[in-house]
């Protein structure tokens, strides 16, 4: 009875692996130059697809986000993490001058959303 017990819970564990969905590749990685910023008013909303916010998504948005000397900074290392995440482009990117405190330099800080054309 011992035996049999084990080889169900064997047979169930498979069963339940196999039919979990199948994680899907991450498509190859763009270049950040391939990466173009769109205006709003050039897509409606169905041409697209959200693939994440970037820089402001995440609770970690709350205690410290990335800083540039300049927007042309900001905007290189947006375009390089939409890359990385197989978007066509950026969208409602926004530049925000951070004045800083006390001995902090000014910075820049750059948010927008990668997206994903669809066909």
């Amino acid at each position: 009875m011992r035996l049999s017990a084990k080889l169900t819970g064997s047979i169930l564990l498979v069963a339940i692996l196999c039919s979990a969905p199948a994680v899907a590749a991450p498509e190859a990685a763009r270049s950040a130059d391939s990466v173009r910023i769109y205006d709003p008013a050039d897509l409606n909303l169905g041409r697209y697809e959200i693939l994440r916010r970037l820089w402001v998504e995440s609770w970690r948005s709350a205690f410290g986000v990335p800083r540039h000397a300049s927007a042309d900074a900001a905007v290189a290392e947006l375009k390089t993490a939409a890359a990385s995440l197989g978007a066509d482009g950026l969208i409602n990117v926004v530049c925000v001058p951070d004045q800083g405190w006390w001995l902090r330099k000014e910075n820049v800080f750059c948010y927008a959303l990668a997206i994903r054309l669809r066909k």
